[in-house]
This record gives structure tokens, C-alpha cells and sequence, in this order.
């Protein structure tokens, strides 16, 4: 078993204490502050170490105005010992001027990786073995190379006047002590025309990766429609969630190739009772499946096959949290997850005296298992045989508006720390 990757995404979690669930617009109004709307400013510079960056500290920062709290501006930069380094600017729901219902979520990231492990041939010990990244592949099947990344992502949104968004596109939420007690914005009616968020989602996607061996890159764009049909999106407790999209790449970059992907994923929250010692219990169920049109298996060119970072993949923060990032890709993938969410009447973290600014409203144990699998061709059969799987337990905050995780996951492989801001789905 090779050693433990912790892929710990601190510069994520540290700028989203207190700011931002990615999907929506909405604002937070809490009935223990007099019906106050929340907006923060944020600056907190921290440490880590992982497998890969070695030891490294940054700063981070995040900021929201009472003029439009629904927007979040955040940025953060950290350097490691290795020489790796990283700088990122981005900014949540900000709102098209002049216009009610269109939003866009930019960002856009630079960083450099000394010791970045890749999930690709050109590992000269396993040369007629299972292609690297391959549901068969061995773990151990992957080449170590410097990294340089570029990403710039600008992902528009326009919100459809159905539902709870047919008035108005900004809903508001009332809490207390971080929990919806008034106005949920879904779970009313399973139908969308009545209840819930509908969305329709444009993305233009750019990402370069260049490493000692190759240049890789893509422009691609992302046509997709969500709706989001749950009671209170910062943390589900009822309803479900839809989404789809089709992904094209036309060839315009020097280092990149065509291709296409259809992806589509469904989330469902199921309410428990409470007891005597919980304050809320939820079953979270989600189901994802990708698929790329373009690629062509057998041709030895790799033809309309996705970069390897951008088409159907396992592995990382979101699916198959115990594998690292990216360990499996190939034409077709699907997923499944369920996590078991139980939040405790028992709350001390909110007078710990020294976590006091961090406004924590309550905390949630989650009980996590997750299994999926990437195939060469769309079959059932294939995809749910020798499916990979990990399992483990998280931890999820409410951290004034915003909700922050840390996942501690175990697989076949390996064991890996996940930390990252929203719920997992």
C-alpha cells in the first residue's frame, strides 16, 4: 500500500469561512441578530503540508459589502518549501449591471509545482501494463514532473423566473443559529415550475498545464441548466438537485485537440427525525455520470479524447475523495456517494474563546461511502464491475454564512485528508 496523500486544500477552506455557497444568489438574515443581512471581510494567513507541496504558508482573504452581500471577492497566494507556489483571484454572484437575473462566478488561478504527480503514460516501469489513469492501472503508475498551471474560468448564470426565484432573482433565507427557520427557496412541490431554482449556465473554460514531458491545454465551453429544488442550499436538509451539461472544445489552442462530454449528476436530501441528542439528521444520496462523445479509444492518436484534468475523472476533493486527484480517466465514468449527516445539540465551538471570530454556528459528523469507475465505452455491465470504492468520516461547520468540510477518507490505496469549502454535494 503506498503511503497516505494528504491533499489538503487550505487556501480553499481559510477564504470561505464565513462567505459563500458557490450555485446561488441568496442572502442570510439571522432572527438572533434582529434580522441583520451577513457580509464579512476576512484576512488569514495560514500554514500546511502535504505529500506533494511540502510545507508552505499564504494569506487569503475574503470580502462581501452590505451593498450587495450576495457578491463574495476573495484572493489568496501561499509558497512551499519545495519552490512550489500559487496565486488565485476570484469572485461569487457578482451581477451583470443593468441586469436582474445574470450573474457570473470569474476566477482565475497561476501556479507552479515542483513535484506534481500525473496520472499519464511515459512511466517506463509499467510499459505494457493497463494505460496509467485506467480503472486497472496500477497505483503506483503515474510520472512525478514540474508543473506549471494556468486556469481562467468564466462561469455565467442566468436564473429563470420559476419557482422561488419568480419574483425576485435574490432569495433570502431566515436563520438561527445557522439552521433555516423561514423561507426555504425549494422543497415545497417536486415540481420546478413551482418550487426551487432553475438555472441556466454558460461556461467559458481555459486551462493550460505544462510539464517537463508535454504542454497540454484547453478552451472549452460548458452549456448546462441546474435546478436546484432543496430547501436551503448552504446545507440541503430536503429535496433534490438536478444537473446536466455538453462540453466542447473547438481546437482553437496550439497544445489543446477537439473533443466533447456529456455529464449529468442527481442529488437527493432525505429528512430523519431528530432524537434527543441531534438537532438535524439528513441521508444525502448523489449520482454522476460523464461521458465523452468525441473520443476515440482505438485510434492511436488519442483522437477527441478530453485532457486528462477535464473529462470523464475520479479522484480529488469532489469524487473518490480517498484517491488523489485525477488517479483515474478514460472515455466514460460514473459515481455513486451517500453520506449519513448528523448535527448534535451538543455545540461547544461557538464559546471556545479563541474560535469566537470564526462565528461557528454548528457542526455536522458525516458518515461517507463513495464507489465509481471509468471505463472505455458507455456499458452497464463494464462500469459496475470491479468498481473502486473508499469510505471514511467528515467533519462540516457553518462558519457564520458559509459551511467549510474536512474529510478523512480511506481507500485500497491509500489514505487522504480532504478539506474544502460547501458541502460535498
Amino acid at each position: 500500500m503506498r503511503k497516505s496523500i494528504f491533499e489538503l486544500s487550505i487556501l480553499a477552506l481559510l477564504l470561505t469561512f464565513q462567505s459563500m455557497e458557490t450555485n446561488a444568489q441568496y442572502i442570510i438574515k439571522s432572527d438572533d441578530a434582529e434580522g441583520k443581512i451577513r457580509t464579512h471581510k476576512l484576512l488569514i494567513p495560514y500554514f500546511f503540508s502535504t505529500d506533494v507541496l511540502d510545507f508552505g504558508i499564504g494569506l487569503g482573504g475574503s470580502y462581501s459589502s452590505d451593498n450587495s452581500p450576495e457578491t463574495t471577492y476573495y484572493g489568496t497566494a501561499y509558497a512551499t518549501a519545495n519552490g512550489s507556489w500559487l496565486a488565485l483571484l476570484g469572485g461569487y454572484n457578482i451581477r451583470i449591471p443593468k441586469t436582474e437575473r445574470f450573474y457570473i462566478r470569474p476566477y482565475a488561478t497561476l501556479g507552479r509545482y515542483t513535484q506534481m504527480r500525473v496520472y499519464v503514460q511515459g512511466n517506463p516501469d509499467y510499459a505494457g501494463q493497463p494505460p496509467a489513469g485506467s480503472n486497472d492501472s496500477n497505483e503506483e503508475n503515474f510520472i512525478e514532473v514540474n508543473e506549471q498551471e494556468a486556469i481562467v474560468n468564466l462561469e455565467m448564470r442566468y436564473t429563470l423566473p420559476i419557482g422561488n426565484y419568480a419574483e425576485q432573482a435574490l432569495h433570502t433565507y431566515l436563520v438561527s443559529e445557522g439552521r433555516l427557520v423561514d423561507n426555504p427557496s425549494g422543497a415545497e412541490s417536486w415540481n420546478p415550475l413551482k418550487s426551487g431554482k432553475s438555472t441556466l449556465i454558460l461556461t467559458p473554460y481555459y486551462q493550460q498545464q505544462y510539464t517537463d514531458i508535454e504542454g497540454v491545454e484547453t478552451l472549452n465551453f460548458r452549456a448546462g441548466f441546474e435546478c436546484d429544488n432543496t430547501d436551503f442550499i448552504p446545507n440541503p436538509h430536503r429535496g433534490y438537485k438536478v444537473s446536466a451539461g455538453y462540453t466542447y472544445d473547438p481546437d482553437w489552442l496550439t497544445d489543446s485537440r477537439q473533443w466533447t462530454m456529456v455529464d449529468g449528476q442527481i442529488d437527493g436530501y432525505i429528512p430523519l427525525p431528530n432524537t434527543s441528542w441531534t438537532k438535524q439528521q439528513t441521508i444525502a444520496l448523489s449520482w454522476w455520470a460523464a461521458y465523452s462523445l468525441s473520443y476515440d479509444v482505438g485510434a492511436a492518436d488519442f483522437s477527441g479524447k478530453p485532457p486528462y484534468f477535464a473529462g470523464p475523472t475520479l479522484g480529488g476533493l469532489w469524487r473518490m475523495r480517498a484517491y488523489p486527484s485525477y488517479r483515474f480517466h478514460d472515455k466514460a465514468a460514473i459515481y455513486y456517494t451517500a453520506e449519513y449527516r448528523i448535527m448534535p445539540e451538543w455545540q461547544p465551538l461557538g464559546r471556545v474563546g479563541w474560535l469566537k471570530p470564526l462565528k461557528i454556528r454548528w457542526w455536522q459528523m458525516v458518515l461517507v461511502g463513495e464507489a465509481g469507475r471509468v471505463a472505455p465505452t458507455w456499458n452497464f455491465n463494464t462500469l459496475h464491475t470491479d468498481m473502486k470504492y473508499d469510505a471514511g468520516i467528515g467533519f462540516r461547520g457553518m462558519f457564520d454564512t458559509g459551511v467549510a468540510r474536512i474529510d478523512f477518507m480511506m481507500s485500497p490505496e491509500g489514505m487522504s485528508i480532504a478539506a474544502m469549502f460547501g458541502q460535498s454535494f
